[in-house]
């Protein structure tokens, strides 16, 4: 079963995933972002740990594959995974229930691309709502 993810979070892969090491500066993460000093190697940490938190959340319900790379467009990132579970994420009459309770109030770093007046903790309904799920197939 394939599904997408929608977020107000900047959630960009980078693929930096260590501390700051002097000795590898400068170079360009898997963003194309140019890493050059302590700050913006921890700005693409950051962006890379939101993806990690939004992924293992997924993945605490069953294992995800398909997995495609967070894209933006305008304020919003998005991507797409599979699962190999039906219902896995809720019952029929709420499929996504158990997974929105399970992403409710983590916390999210905002410091990054994403809009300035962003909560800090991932909201899945209401107002203030900040990542919705979708079943594509």
């Amino acid at each position: 079963m394939r599904f997408a993810c929608e977020t107000f979070f900047d959630i960009t892969a980078t693929g930096i995933v260590g501390h700051f090491k002097s000795s590898r500066v400068p170079f360009r993460d898997q963003f194309n972002q140019l890493i050059e000093d302590e700050r913006s190697w921890n700005f693409s940490r950051n962006q890379q740990r939101n993806w990690e938190t939004i992924t293992q959340l997924i993945g605490m319900r069953s294992q995800i594959f398909e997995l495609s790379s967070p894209e933006k467009k305008d304020d919003i990132w998005y991507f797409e995974f599979a699962v190999e579970t039906p219902g896995v994420f809720g019952p029929l009459e709420d499929p996504f229930r158990d997974l929105k309770n399970d992403c409710d109030t983590v916390p999210m770093l905002v410091e990054l691309s994403n809009k300035k007046d962003l909560s800090d903790v991932i909201v899945t309904s209401g107002d203030k709502q900040n990542v919705w799920f979708r079943q594509l197939e």
